[in-house]
């Protein structure tokens, strides 16, 4: 029950126009119970959702809150449209720049019955509905939620919030379950941004889907728009989708410098079925496992010919299917022929009939264990990662391993510039994407530089082409037909040819190279 509160307290907290008020939540604190300073603090951010209007901001404290002092599972933490929280405080700070997350945890609880069961928790912790104007939760950890029954979401549930945005920075949603759909957080009609966050040991029941992320019911209406950015997937599990799935599709889907690692499931990892679009960028799927014939820990399928799934400078390693028969299908399955895989490193997968991916899928510039048939500057070499899982099949944890590339790579200064999409401009650890003046495969962007010397050539435009193992010079005005000298990737020479017209012949077996001209400059490439 809210505390009484005197009336005049309500004047001054009533903001006029133009003059938002932020109220202040903490646990500890021992003052009137106003919320208008930390020492004030309201105790309860039940007690602060209840008053705040749209424009308001919400500061809380480190500490432990519950939907609930009672024992009712429907009672949840209402995002109010418009009311931006933060968490992460000590209850002194000033300005949303002192604050420290990680010293002072504030923790969205929905263990509110006997502690450490979860049968009578709450069903969701964090709910948001019918937003119109842009709204932010960010520095909070959400555990706990238990959706069973017909409930779903058990960290949050987002729905009918595409009229207005909301973005949930730097939380960790742990811990959280539902019984069909939906362990972590639950969508439905929703534009919803994640930033920052880790989604760890989430789940949906034996029979269920999405242990971190489903996109689901949306009543007939429109489809929803999920942006994930700078986040991390761990340790979730599901029937289908241990990472994402969707029953309903997605208008929009954008993957971006994220990392989805030691996730199980019997079906999926990531399901991503019907969506107008869908990108996924400088990431990485790597220490997940699946367990059937024809399971795959990547599965994108889409509804309609113009509808394209990209695949643009990420790495799929080290993804195992434990199933123990003969396997049926690729690790990496797409059911149609418009997506794409460019830039990318496909490596140490389970293999069906020696194939990382499906046969139908465009690949372009990329590392392929195994090659492909179907694309362009296909490269079937090792990445050469620095310091991979080596073990036998299972699930992992990869951020304890290295999968930047060594000196040596393949990888390194070996993609395609022109398939970097724009503002894509860092890489997953967020260094600059483009580095030694071509951009390399994988998630990872190496600074490393060859034993070469400096060249002082004015930069030149030169290609390596693959299918006819020749490079083209299309500018040689004021350009001798001198030699181009070959080096390997340690800087050693290991040929030389003259060029002929506008081509140099490329009499080289697989492996990484440096061409290199005093008029020219340098040139890395990789024969296939």
């Amino acid at each position: 029950m809210l505390r009484s509160i005197p009336i005049w307290l309500f004047v001054i907290a009533i903001p006029l126009s133009g003059h938002a008020t932020r109220y202040h939540v903490n646990a500890a604190a021992t003052g009137n119970n106003t919320g208008l300073s930390w020492t004030n603090a309201f105790t309860d951010l039940q007690e602060a959702l209840g008053v705040v209007i749209p424009g308001d901001e919400i500061w809380v404290a480190a500490g432990q809150y519950r939907p609930t002092m009672g024992t009712s599972r429907t009672i949840s933490f209402q995002i109010r449209n418009g009311v931006n929280m933060y968490g992460g405080f000590a209850g002194t700070e000033s300005a949303l720049e002192e604050r420290d997350i990680a010293a002072h945890p504030t923790v969205l609880n929905g263990d509110i019955g006997e502690p450490g069961t979860s049968s009578d928790n709450s069903y969701t912790v964090v709910t948001a509905s019918q937003l119109t104007i842009p709204t932010v939760l960010d520095g909070f950890r959400i555990m706990n939620g238990n959706a069973g029954g017909s409930y779903n979401g058990g960290g949050m549930r987002v729905t009918n919030t595409l009229a207005g945005r909301l973005t949930v920075r730097n939380c960790t949603l742990v811990n959280n379950y539902a019984s069909t759909y939906g362990g972590g957080i639950y969508l439905g009609a929703a534009k919803i941004t994640l930033e920052n966050c880790d989604l760890i040991n989430n789940s949906a029941g034996t029979g269920g889907d999405g242990g971190a992320i489903l996109n689901g019911n949306n009543n007939g209406g429109p489809t929803s728009v999920l942006i994930i950015r700078d986040c991390r997937f761990t340790n979730n599990t599901a029937r289908r989708g241990a990472c994402l799935f969707n029953n309903i599709g997605y208008d929009t889907l954008l993957v971006e410098r994220s990392v989805f690692t030691n996730n199980t499931s019997e079906f999926s990892i990531l399901s991503i079925d019907d969506f107008n679009e869908a990108n996924m960028l400088d990431s990485y799927i790597i220490g997940n496992t699946v367990n059937g014939s024809s399971n795959n820990v990547l599965y994108v399928n889409a509804s309609a010919p113009g509808d394209q799934f990209s695949m643009i400078n990420c790495t799929v390693a080290h993804n195992f299917n434990l199933h123990t028969g003969s396997l049926q299908d690729e690790i990496i399955k797409f059911l149609d022929t418009q997506h794409v895989i460019q830039n990318s490193i496909l490596f140490g997968n389970s293999a069906y009939s020696g194939r990382q991916v499906s046969t139908n899928v465009v690949i372009t510039s990329s590392i392929v264990q195994g090659g492909h048939s179907n694309g362009s500057g296909i490269v079937d070499l090792d990445p050469q990662f620095n310091a991979p899982y080596s073990g036998t099949p299972t699930n992992f944890d990869a951020t304890v391993h290295d999968y930047r590339p060594v000196s040596t790579s393949p990888a390194i200064n070996s993609g395609n510039n022109d398939l970097v999409p724009t503002g894509s401009v860092l890489d997953l650890a967020g260094n600059p994407r483009i580095q030694g003046g071509t951009v390399d495969m994988g998630c990872y962007e190496s600074d490393i530089s060859t034993a070469m010397p400096t060249s002082n050539a004015r930069p030149m435009t030169w290609s390596f082409d693959p299918g006819s193992r020749t490079i083209r010079i299309p500018e040689m005005e004021g350009i001798p037909n001198g030699m181009v000298m070959f080096h390997d990737a340690d800087g050693r020479e290991v040929q030389r040819t003259r060029i002929s017209g506008n081509v140099v012949q490329v009499p080289l077996p697989s492996g990484v190279y440096i061409a290199s001209h005093p008029r020219l400059g340098r040139l890395k490439f990789v024969v296939p």
